[in-house]
């Protein structure tokens, strides 16, 4: 066992060197132009004219060098972000892990009574720690690269949860779980993203779909392990460490194989021949205070809090809702688990799905289309109590669309503001996510007791109705220049 447990441990290890042990093609040598701006090698080399086939390069010293294999290197690092997403979107788990744990976690004083629990708000707090720390690994990302950067963050989640499991009341729980495990998901949440771009610039809306799948998925393996150990008897501290553990293997491991594209192929062309590799070129980008004092950053935050408050906010209740009556058929722990897992994998197939569609049809269509179904499902999950089919079936697609609505909303704000700063700028406007995690959670403390769970879903509904005069708004704006366009 011991000898096995070596050889993974060295397998996992020497994966990365050998994904980037190739050299890259030297730079090729160009004319001297009267220009004043330097002339470099186009982004891809794929715009070169073919002879053929592609054929090695040869560079004007007579060196022959080997053909460009970017699109593997590129999908290593999609690899690497999906796996590190996989264990940061794990933070989705407490939903399911909030009923195993026990009562002296579950309000503040420690005193168990009935009601709704003080520790439904961990998962919005660990939201906005999320959103704290987005900005600031986007400044380490430009200092370090994506793959520290990833890596601190990894580590910053894992040392949280597995501190977390140590504490015996909620406050000091909050501290780890929320605060600091959510701070290290916030470090490394968007720069395998962007490094993903840096080698696909054409299909921002997949990259962000494949990567921000495991974030999804992540939950429904987790939830599983997590149900798991739990019912076989695992006290609570041991549990998360255990589960802490498996974090650590798979996230160092996905974070060795990010990286960017080497920054030698950025766009940088003569007056010459700009037209003929204008199509090949990054669209102009906005400077973050440029970004951030628009009214289209106004406009796509609205429409980010309205669009994200429905998904999480069944996130944190799907569960509560479903034992809210015992005599529904599906109040039953197994079943909500087993539609929670499958919640998180449809929520991670939704990103993929919607970050295609979005670069096939545009920001518009798909957000519009996106939250007419949103709207459908949450009219319809108070009404499916008494069918798990159809009550799995809404809080699965509702999931999907959360996932989507995320996958999307990324894409949208690198096509509109440009990629040059989209992580300092993506970081404020996740802000919208994590107000949303709060409203949500407020909205159900405060307004359960008074208009029960139908009065809490049609509140979501009309969110969702809202939110489609806010994308209509964001349409005109578009279509007028912006200052940086």
């Amino acid at each position: 066992k011991m000898k096995f447990v070596k050889a993974a441990i060295l397998l996992c290890a020497s994966a990365p060197a050998l994904a980037f042990n190739s050299p890259l093609p030297r730079p090729i040598a160009l004319p001297s132009s009267t220009s004043s701006r330097p002339l470099t090698f186009p982004r891809r080399l794929s715009q070169m004219p073919p002879h053929g086939q592609l054929q090695p390069l040869k560079s004007s010293f007579g060196g022959v060098e080997k053909s460009d294999n970017s699109s593997t290197r590129g999908m290593v690092c999609v690899l690497g972000g999906c796996l590190a997403h996989l264990i940061l979107g794990t933070m989705y788990c407490w939903g399911n892990f909030l009923s195993y744990a026990p009562s002296s976690l579950l309000f503040f004083d420690g005193v168990a009574r009935a009601g709704v629990p003080d520790a439904i708000q961990v998962l919005p707090v660990a939201l906005v720690a999320l959103n704290l720390g987005m900005p600031i690994g986007a400044k380490l990302n430009k200092k370090v690269g994506p793959r520290i950067t990833t890596l601190i963050g990894c580590a910053a989640m894992v040392l949280g949860t597995y501190m977390a499991s140590f504490s015996t009341r909620l406050l000091p729980f909050m501290f780890w779980y929320s605060l600091i495990s959510g701070l290290g998901v916030g470090l490394g949440y968007s720069t395998p993203m962007i490094a993903g771009w840096s080698w696909f610039p054409d299909r921002k809306g997949l990259i962000n779909g494949l990567t921000l799948f495991g974030f999804g998925f992540g939950a429904f393996i987790f939830n599983k392990v997590g149900t798991g150990l739990a019912q076989s008897g695992v006290p609570w501290g041991p549990m998360i460490r255990k589960i802490s553990y498996m974090y650590a293997a798979v996230s160092f491991a996905g974070s060795l194989l990010i990286k960017a594209k080497p920054p030698r192929e950025e766009c940088e062309v003569t007056e010459e021949v700009t037209a003929d590799v204008e199509e090949d070129c990054e669209p102009p980008s906005a400077t973050f205070k440029q970004a951030v004092t628009s009214r289209r950053f106004a406009l796509l935050w609205s429409i980010g809090l309205m669009a994200f408050t429905p998904g999480l906010t069944l996130l944190g209740i799907y569960k509560r809702f479903g034992m809210s009556n015992p005599a529904a058929l599906i109040a039953n722990d197994s079943l909500l688990s087993t539609i929670g897992g499958l919640g998180a994998i449809t929520s991670g197939l939704g990103r993929i799905f919607w970050g295609g569609i979005v670069d096939k049809v545009g920001f518009q269509k798909g957000y519009n289309a996106q939250t007419l179904l949103q709207l459908l499902f949450m009219v319809l999950l108070p009404l499916s109590v008494n069918s798990p089919l159809l009550f799995g079936t809404s809080v699965c697609s509702a999931l999907s669309l959360y996932g989507g609505s995320i996958a999307m909303y990324v894409t949208c704000s690198a096509q509109t503001f440009g990629v040059k700063n989209a992580g300092e700028i993506y970081s404020v406007l996740f802000s919208a996510l994590a107000l949303a995690s709060v409203v949500g959670a407020k909205l159900v403390i405060g307004l359960l007791p008074k208009v029960g769970w139908k009065g809490i879903f049609g509140i979501l509904a009309c969110i969702s109705g809202f939110n489609l005069g806010l994308l209509e708004l964001f349409k005109r704006e578009r279509a007028k220049k912006a200052p940086w366009e």
